[in-house]
């Protein structure tokens, strides 16, 4: 897995984490009235959230390269032979 492809695959990982790890600790509005949204959080706490997103997302591509490197997923198999031989 070369530089750019672990790039790739960390920025999608990350967009993916981020919808799993935003409803964590969740509190919602218990006001009713104009301008009050019932789903809206109380105390969003994003900071939070996108460092933990970020290092949840470092975490699992560090586990995808070392399945790589192991040589437990083929990576060049699926996405580099059918390319680079030519018959």
């Amino acid at each position: 897995m070369s530089l750019l492809d672990a790039a790739f695959i960390y920025v999608m990982l990350w967009w993916l984490c981020l919808f799993t790890v935003l409803p964590l600790g969740v509190k919602r509005h218990t006001e009713e009235g104009k301008g009050h949204d019932m789903g809206a959080p109380v105390f969003p706490n994003l900071k939070k959230k996108l460092l933990i997103n970020t290092v949840l997302a470092g975490v699992v591509l560090g586990v995808l390269w070392l399945l790589v490197y192991t040589g437990v997923i083929n990576w060049h198999g699926w996405f580099y032979e059918g390319v680079l031989v030519q018959k």
